[in-house]
């Protein structure tokens, strides 16, 4: 069975500008809500009965992550109705990791306690930044200060295993910006930290009005230089850079996010979600009015909850594991992959990885392949030998 599960949340209270995520900011979804949980639940307890497994008993939920959009404008009682469900269907382990993404704009100590008091033990915060006009050309609902706030909020409210997003790459930020809400970060200890580029994905505000090319805003060597003066400076100060867009004090790594790095199978609920359970990958139907109603009739069918997308065939598999372990600074293990798949890298993938390290992207030490400091610069590149 697997020991993860992934809960979307998709409600905003207002979609930023450079986001294309399944979110819904209007009110009359918003008024759904309650039907929504109760959706969910419903679900929950259903996908044994589509998923059958016979070990599913002796396994429970080392991992449970609520994301979205903005899962904190949930109550915290919402929030504890889903895990019960999980714990009743599934069963969740002593020491489970169970994350909440939260916006600043929308928590403060007392929710934070209360989400505790649920079963809450990990925060992943969408700060971006502590530069205000970087904020606003994001569209983000907080300032700099309602961050600060927040991110005090979370430790009076017990918090310690926190993680903080921050954006780079945005038009009109500057190397000031990222060394203000780096230094933030780095004085309240916050033990993980998480770097992403901006990407303008079609469709969105923030695509129109830039044109699609970010390139005229800012350079890959722009870029570049943020991301590494940020991985260089979280690394003095001890963080590990176990993946591509994340950096944690040893022993805060996301064990969720691991758990996709290991293209290991996991649940996965809400509308739009997506789901990887035995060879099967899939997603879930993406409007409100249609997930909540096939859950609310008294035979529900899978096919009228759950689209599926593909079977995954023994090369598909080894593919996709090649890619996520890239993507981590664990690499891709020669011992690892024959055990889970019957055949040595070499046999497998000998024409790219030969290609890979003679471009100087991809190292082999003690038996496992990692992309070099060259690699994480130009993964992508390495990335697309396996698709």
């Amino acid at each position: 069975m697997p020991e993860s599960a992934y809960i979307h949340i998709p409600f905003c209270v207002r979609k930023c500008a450079y986001c294309d995520f399944l979110s819904f900011a209007d009110e009359k979804s918003h008024a759904c809500i309650d039907a929504y949980i109760d959706a969910v639940c419903r679900e929950i307890e259903i996908t044994p009965k589509w998923f059958p497994a016979e070990e599913q008993k002796e396994r429970q939920l080392e991992t449970i992550y609520f994301g979205g959009g903005t899962p904190s404008l949930l109550t915290p009682s919402q929030a504890g109705r889903i895990l019960s469900a999980l714990r009743e269907t599934f069963g969740i382990a002593d020491g489970c990791e169970i994350t909440l993404e939260a916006n600043p704009g929308t928590i403060d100590s007392a929710k934070l306690s209360a989400f505790r008091e649920e079963g809450i033990n990990r925060l992943s915060m969408g700060i971006q930044s502590l530069d205000d006009n970087v904020l606003r050309t994001l569209g983000r609902i907080h300032d700099a200060e309602a961050a600060k706030k927040a991110v005090k909020a979370a430790g009076l409210a017990g918090f310690t295993n926190i993680s903080c997003d921050m954006m780079l790459g945005i038009p009109g930020q500057t190397m000031d910006s990222i060394r203000k809400t780096l230094d933030f970060f780095l004085q309240k200890e916050i033990p993980h930290i998480s770097l992403y580029s901006l990407i303008l994905e079609e469709g969105t505000p923030l695509y129109a009005r830039l044109g699609g090319d970010i390139e005229k805003y800012v350079t890959q060597e722009q870029d570049r230089e943020m991301y590494h003066y940020v991985t260089s400076r979280l690394a003095g100060k001890g963080y590990v850079h176990y993946e591509i867009s994340n950096m944690a004090v040893p022993g805060y790594e996301s064990r969720h996010n691991s758990m996709y790095w290991r293209a290991e199978p996991y649940f996965a609920f809400g509308v739009g979600a997506h789901y990887y359970l035995g060879k099967e990958r899939g997603r879930h139907a993406e409007t409100l009015d249609a997930y909540i109603a096939a859950l609310r009739v008294t035979d529900v069918k899978k096919e009228d909850v759950l689209i599926t997308e593909e079977i995954l065939s023994p090369e598909d598999r080894m593919k996709e594991y090649m890619m996520l372990g890239f993507r981590t600074r664990a690499g891709v293990g020669e011992e690892a992959f024959l055990e889970r798949f019957g055949m040595t890298v070499e046999s497998a993938f000998g024409a790219e990885i030969g290609k890979e390290m003679n471009a100087g992207l991809v190292g082999f030490e003690d038996g496992i392949y990692r992309l070099t400091e060259k690699g994480f610069d130009l993964a992508n590149q390495v990335f697309m030998d396996y698709i």
